[in-house]
């Protein structure tokens, strides 16, 4: 019935590449097969989600070379290979590896209430060059510590420069370049003490408290901060003045600034609407020295991201987001005060992290079938020259060829995602379909959170869906606070219908297509995909098997998540312990729903989360329904461990190849035959 209403006779998919007419890899039918040990072990440059201000590479200062840190899993032996690499940005000359060991940084963030929690994806660790040219300077954790180090650009010496007994957290150089300027934490503080004399007579449960992943209040820290100065030509650590803490926060946020001063003295800037969730226009200001200002309000303007001046500060350029469910990436260009913007660059590819380099961009690029590399783009050519590719072998494996798709879902929404078929696609047939939450953009690796093998999953005879998630923006009426925003999202579940459309939409055309067994359809999600997979197993019939880590929303949620987070959540209208509302619940609460549900459900937990899950499985097991709970140790929302990485993967093709193929026994999954 929704095709019907959206799209009347008209198609509903529009494709945006190729559809293979029988094999997905003509050109190499010899191609191995790629395994999901092959996904694990490939190269990653820089951390997988950079936030605003952070950097996946550093261009030298004379614009020659460029340095980065890249990381190598190894399940084997459940560690990674870290190094820090320089490549020539002008030759071919091989890249050099200037630093090599050193352990895995774990992102951290603060989490609702301010709790300190680790993401499990990698942090992003500064890479500063010395002024020269001739030294980078970088984080390493060798044994235990993060401290600073510095290698000599062409690889001939390396050292550790501070010995701190905690993490050194940040770090940038002074504008002098003889001190290293640094963060680190100290624990001789009085509310550090105040917690260890609290422990020997026992915690007072309060807004401290999260049970989900912690025991007592270790979540908060009681440490502070302490800003440091190492004078690199004695070696003697100091405390820093005013001047040096105010340079390590700008060093921290180096290229965010949402300002950029032309030669001539233009200051251009981008100026955002405040409404919270609404699609509101942006603008581009320029303002000269003598406070003169040319403003850009046109459409092609809106939602401008990095900005930088061209031809001697005579014109700007910037890009955006635009197209089907701002699926494309465009730059344009933009002469101040004489006329209208013009587009010079537009492509589907994700560009993690783009710096100007004249009239060029040094780029961290990613591909729908090509992992992470590093490219010099000549905007207004197009060309894109590859500086470092650290997969060169990966393309020669056997590949499912990729289609991007276009389609509204039910509430009118633009949505997109990509259709990699099996390799060996044959047309006619149809074939198992698994889908994968909850971004589409970049290299099509395993979904958010890199649990459910993309291309390993089409190697096994599977056609996989990657969806990106459906913009709820614009979904409400606009609101005042970004709380009365959650709240209207939530209301009616309004949200979590819109993104399960968007999927069954796109499922019910592939299947008209011939493409998809819709007896056999296979859904996975970690985080807010969990959030959907959970609901489209009370609310679908579409789905034979699911897949989810980070699960699950229940009633108690409050006894589990702690004060803090669950004042949040009462906020934006969950409801409370003692409101119990089961209309509320029915749309969402596998326990309330445990003997309706008939889709097999393998749930793998870290141990941070694992809690929020046992009720919702119990409840199952005890319904009689197909339902497995693993848990792995030391991880947190996303699995950090290369061991624990592959363990789920490889969980996952054995999962759907039961459920969804008949193949396998069900001893595994605690299921006779």
């Amino acid at each position: 019935m929704a095709l019907a209403l959206i799209c009347g006779s008209a198609p509903c998919i529009s494709a945006g590449s190729q559809k293979p007419a029988s094999s997905t890899h003509p050109d190499s039918p010899a191609a191995r097969p790629l395994t999901a040990a092959d996904l694990v072990q490939l190269t990653d440059i820089g951390p997988t989600y950079p936030e605003p201000g952070q950097h996946v590479f550093s261009v030298s200062p004379d614009g020659k070379k460029v340095a980065f840190q890249i990381r190598r899993a190894d399940p084997s032996s459940n560690q990674y290979e870290i190094e820090i690499v320089v490549a020539n940005i002008y030759d071919d000359s091989p890249p050099k590896t200037i630093d090599a060991g050193g352990g895995f940084i774990p992102q951290i963030v603060r989490g609702i209430g301010g709790a300190t929690v680790s993401t499990g994806y990698a942090a992003s660790a500064p890479i500063i060059w010395s002024a020269d040219a001739k030294s980078v300077y970088f984080l390493k954790k060798p044994a235990g510590k993060v401290q600073v180090w510095r290698s000599a650009s062409d690889g001939s010496q390396t050292e550790c420069l501070t010995s701190e007994a905690q993490d050194v957290e940040n770090f940038a150089i002074s504008a002098d370049g003889r001190r290293v300027i640094f963060s680190t934490g100290s624990t001789e503080t009085a509310q550090e003490r105040s917690r260890r004399d609290e422990a020997l007579r026992g915690y007072r449960y309060d807004e401290r408290f999260i049970p989900l992943f912690a025991n007592g209040p270790e979540a908060f820290r009681t440490d502070t901060i302490v800003v440091r100065s190492l004078e690199l030509a004695t070696g003697v650590v100091d405390r820093a003045t005013g001047a040096d803490v105010d340079a390590l926060g700008a060093g921290g946020a180096a290229g965010s600034s949402s300002v950029v001063t032309s030669p001539q003295g233009r200051a251009a800037s981008v100026q955002r609407g405040s409404v919270p969730g609404w699609s509101e226009p942006s603008q581009i200001l320029v303002r000269d020295r003598g406070n003169r200002t040319s403003r850009c309000a046109e459409e092609a303007c809106s939602g401008a991201t990095l900005i930088w001046w061209v031809k001697g500060g005579q014109r700007l350029r910037y890009l955006r987001r635009e197209g089907w469910g701002r699926g494309e990436l465009a730059i344009y260009e933009w002469q101040p005060g004489r006329g209208s913007p013009r587009r010079l660059y537009l492509t589907a590819d994700l560009l993690v992290e783009c710096q100007a380099l004249g009239d060029n961009l040094i780029c961290a690029r990613e591909q729908s079938r090509v992992p992470r590399h590093l490219v010099m783009l000549n905007p207004g050519t197009g060309d894109a020259r590859v500086i470092y590719n650290p997969n060169p072998t990966f393309g020669g494996l056997a590949l499912g060829q990729v289609e991007r798709l276009n389609w509204r879902n039910a509430f009118g929404v633009e949505t997109f995602g990509d259709l990699v078929y099996p390799v060996g696609y044959v047309r006619g047939t149809t074939y198992p379909l698994i889908v994968v939450q909850y971004t589409s953009r970049g290299f099509l690796r395993g979904g958010v959170g890199d649990e459910f093998p993309i291309q390993a999953f089409a190697n096994r005879g599977y056609a996989v869906l990657s969806v990106q998630r459906p913009d709820a923006r614009n979904l409400v009426p606009r609101s005042a606070t970004m709380a009365d925003y959650e709240r209207h999202l939530l209301a009616g579940f309004t949200d979590r219908r819109s993104v399960l459309s968007s999927i069954e939409v796109a499922v019910q055309v592939l299947t008209r297509r011939g493409i998809v067994d819709p007896g056999r359809i296979g859904l996975t999600g970690l985080s807010d995909g969990s959030s959907t997979v959970q609901f489209a197993a009370i609310n679908s019939t579409a789905f034979k098997a699911a897949s989810v880590s980070g699960c699950c929303w229940e009633p108690f949620q409050d006894a589990f998540v702690g004060p803090g987070a669950s004042q949040a959540f009462h906020e934006i209208g969950w409801p409370r312990l003692i409101d119990y509302n089961a209309q509320f619940w029915s749309r969402m609460s596998l326990i309330q729903n445990a003997k309706q549900i008939t889709m097999p459900l393998l749930m793998q937990q870290s141990d941070d989360e694992f809690r929020a899950a046992v009720s919702s499985y119990t409840a199952l097991k005890q319904a009689g329904r197909p339902v497995s709970l693993f848990v792995f140790p030391d991880e947190h929302h996303v699995k950090w461990q290369p061991a624990h990485r592959l363990a789920a993967y490889e969980r996952n093709l054995r999962w759907f190849d039961y459920w969804l193929k008949g193949v396998g026994g069900g001893q595994e999954w605690g299921i006779e035959n």
